[in-house]
């Protein structure tokens, strides 16, 4: 199996070579700016939309009319039509969103290099900017394919796109984990497993909340509130990255540890609308995590599956089958029928094992399957796409 990994690396770019990278991805950024606000006017002219080719073709007579597109690598400009391409496909399928103009103030430009690119020791190559120092702190694996070059805010980063070709195990269901995801335990495996949430949020709160304070003093358009802003964007990647680097060691760790994982379809989009748990819900990153486990077990060669969100996991007997009412406070399940007690939590992941393993066994054992038996494709809804065309989005 052949599967594409991302290894991002810290760029150290002199004084100059910064000019150049910022110059590079804001005219990527003006570049998709364009052609998007090109589409919207076509699109209401002819209802139909402007795909890749029609895209592509039309850059140099943009070099013309935008002298300062030429400083850009010209593959690179081709790559912001062909992301703005997919983008638009994907603005068709019901869990894609169209696309959104981009922000020079968010300071999160990129842009992708697929040829022309070199990888030294201690540096990298990008066309017409040059060898920028890096920092490799881990080894690439298998063939790299196209460098991106992304800024977070005064950082700089590149990251490698690599072809890795993995081989197939054989696949066993003598240790598939069930899990149930909350807010005070971060997980609760069916073996009995508990692993806490950190609360990355609560644990920088006052410390963010002092920077946004200061920042909302300092005179508009000054230079100390442009590094004020810096300060308070560094808070917030020190949160994303302790959160991110948290879901990767549990989910890896879960992963290497059984022979596959069944979680619920947790209606996440919902949940969040109530604005007293909004909050908390957002700091576990329960959609990454599950995205992240859904990879993992496809590049270990592990099962995987998703019980349907109506499936009643808490309210149901682990041992007997009864199912009774569990209001939210209480956090010990006392079944009705056959008299056991046992965690809350722990009750409803067996139960979700169960039933993961049912729908396992009886879609014989395809990666990404629910518990309506359907795999997860990017096949095209068509009412969804009726719905659509109603509301002017495709022609």
């Amino acid at each position: 199996m052949i599967i594409r990994k991302g290894f991002k690396y810290r760029l150290y770019p002199t004084k100059e070579q910064e000019s150049l990278l910022l110059q590079h991805g804001g005219n990527a950024r003006f570049l998709w700016n364009t052609l998007l606000k090109e589409n919207m006017d076509y699109y209401k002219k002819t209802k139909k939309f402007k795909f890749g080719h029609e895209m592509t073709v039309s850059i140099p007579k943009k070099k013309v009319e935008y002298p300062f597109l030429t400083v850009s690598f010209s593959q690179s400009l081709q790559m912001v039509a062909r992301q703005l391409d997919k983008a638009l496909k994907d603005s068709f399928k019901k869990d894609k969103r169209f696309p959104k103009f981009k922000k020079k103030s968010l300071l999160n430009d990129s842009f992708t290099c697929p040829q022309k690119w070199r990888l030294g020791k201690g540096f990298v190559f990008i066309p017409k900017i040059g060898e920028v120092k890096w920092i490799k702190h881990r080894p690439l694996q298998g063939k790299p394919k196209s460098i991106t070059i992304s800024q977070e805010g005064e950082q700089w980063y590149c990251a490698v796109n690599c072809e890795v070709i993995i081989e197939d195990k054989e696949k066993t269901i003598d240790n598939i984990v069930g899990i149930d995801v909350g807010l005070k335990t971060f997980t609760t495996l069916s073996d009995g497993t508990q692993i806490e949430n950190p609360k990355f949020t609560k644990k920088y709160e006052k410390k963010l909340a002092r920077e946004q304070r200061r920042l909302s003093r300092k005179q508009k358009g000054s230079t100390n509130k442009d590094k004020q802003r810096m300060i308070v964007r560094a808070v917030h990647r020190k949160i994303s990255n302790a959160r991110n680097d948290f879901l990767h060691k549990t989910s890896s760790s879960i992963i290497k540890n059984c022979d596959g994982v069944v979680l619920e379809d947790l209606n996440i989009k919902g949940m969040v609308k109530n604005h007293c748990l909004a909050k908390s819900i957002s700091d576990v990153s329960w959609s990454e995590f599950g995205r992240q486990l859904e990879y993992k077990s496809e590049w270990n060669n592990k099962y995987f599956a998703k019980v349907d969100r109506y499936y009643p996991s808490t309210k149901t007997c682990s041992t007997c089958g009864h199912i009774q009412n569990m209001p939210l406070e209480v956090r010990v399940f006392k079944c009705e029928k056959c008299l056991i007690e046992l965690d809350r939590d722990k009750n409803a992941s067996i139960n979700i094992k169960k039933e993961g393993l049912n729908i396992i066994k009886n879609t014989d054992g395809q990666s990404g399957i629910y518990a309506c038996g359907d795999c997860v494709s990017p096949i095209f809804d068509r009412q969804y796409s009726l719905k659509q065309e109603k509301e002017g989005l495709v022609n």
